[in-house]
């Protein structure tokens, strides 16, 4: 009777949450050559497609027993080489993202110390700082990881609404209207896709939500809806403001620069005096890229517990903390302003598991289990919708990584 109680506002502050992360930072940049009429539309395209996705895995997910996870589902429903290709892709991604985060962490963190106190820390002194600090906490316990996510979540809320107040007071709107040449930007939109796709990864969440609302399909539903949708309606009002701020030109010196967070951030200082508004864009971007690589790592770090064996003992999980970050932080050294790159490659693998894989389980499981309270409108037509979405994402990144797009 208490689960009957909750209410499906946790779980919409826990997709958003989920979502809305570090990969703001590269939104704006990865956007900026397509410009705001391309962005939104194809940001919008993105939603759908993996809000689409998200309701196949919650459809197949109820009907496998309580607590069932993707790697039950996939066992249970699919070969054992689909089963491979998405767990491998689910660990490259993972992967992918601790290192896009530790660029982008220690780029801010950079910038932040040489704001507050004229102290200038070299690329990879400042990602080391970051990447200790923080696998310490996810290599304590998860629990410090809710503690510290909880904490940091409430200082994103209250520093992004004052920055985007301040960001967008008296901005000449103008700015986001030169229609003229739209077809010449779309080659620039065909190579965001990818990216785009990332800012809406919330579908590891899904069976932890079921499991959470004891398999009541409405509050989950609710949880994915809002949630989502309240992640895309943040991405528009951050590309509403950083356009309007910054300007088509001044995003060639943010890119020149490596893309990264610190630059992007010191772009958006420049335009304003105000003291206010350094501080609040520090903090949010700071709490920001906080959250994302904590709630990336912790699941990197269980999932490679699990597979590797290791307890819970100190020597556990310093072996599971060890394999987690190490890997990211020694690339890091080689590849310092990656953080855009990473970006599109996580999404470009992520289109296995959060897309390819969520059709193909419930096309499965509609022909092999019997019907459960919920199923996914739109039958065969909606499900190729996201398949073709899912091709898309892949053919671009590889088109834009062989420097066939712009």
């Amino acid at each position: 009777m208490e689960e009957k109680n909750i209410s499906s506002r946790g779980g919409i502050l826990i997709i958003t949450g989920t979502s809305i992360g570090a990969g703001m930072f590269s939104l704006p940049v990865l956007t900026s050559n397509m410009w705001f009429g391309w962005a939104i539309l194809f940001l919008c395209v993105s939603w759908y497609c993996m809000y689409s996705s998200a309701l196949y895995v919650l459809e197949t997910n109820q009907k496998f027993a309580h607590g069932a996870n993707f790697d039950t589902m996939t066992k249970e429903l699919l070969s054992p080489a689909f089963r491979f290709v998405n767990g491998l892709s689910i660990v490259f991604v993972s992967y992918i993202l601790v290192y896009a985060y530790i660029s982008g962490g220690g780029s801010m963190l950079a910038h932040s110390v040489n704001t507050a106190l004229n102290i200038e820390i070299d690329s990879f002194t400042s990602r080391l700082i970051f990447a200790l600090i923080l696998a310490l906490i996810v290599s304590f316990s998860t629990k410090a990881v809710d503690k510290f996510t909880t904490a940091m979540l409430g200082g994103m809320v209250i520093s992004f609404s004052l920055a985007i107040f301040t960001l967008l007071s008296g901005k000449e709107i103008s700015l986001l209207l030169p229609f003229e040449n739209m077809l010449e930007r779309l080659p620039f939109a065909w190579a965001a896709l990818p990216s785009l796709m990332v800012c809406f990864g919330f579908h590891s969440n899904i069976p932890s939500l079921v499991k959470y609302y004891n398999k009541d399909s409405s509050k989950v539903l609710k949880s994915i809806r809002y949630g989502s949708l309240l992640a895309l309606a943040i991405y528009i009002l951050w590309l509403l403001a950083t356009f309007t701020t910054i300007g088509r030109d001044g995003f060639e010196a943010v890119v020149s620069a490596g893309g990264n967070m610190g630059a992007l951030v010191g772009a958006l200082e420049k335009d304003s005096t105000s003291s206010i508004l350094s501080l609040m864009l520090q903090i949010f971007a700071n709490f920001a890229v906080a959250t994302s690589f904590l709630g990336v790592a912790l699941g990197l770090f269980d999932f490679l517990s699990d597979m590797f064996k290791l307890d819970d003992s100190l020597k556990g999980r310093t072996k599971a903390a060890i394999i987690t970050f190490l890997p990211a932080v020694v690339f890091s050294l080689f590849f310092p302003n990656g953080f855009i790159y990473a970006i599109g490659y996580a999404g470009f693998a992520a289109a296995v598991f959060a897309l390819f894989t969520p059709v193909a389980l419930a096309k499965k499981a509609r022909a092999t289990m019997p019907d459960t309270d919920f199923e996914v409108s739109g039958g065969n037509a909606r499900m190729m919708l996201v398949i073709v979405f899912a091709g898309a994402v892949m053919i671009f990144q590889t088109l834009a990584m062989l420097g066939l797009l712009k």
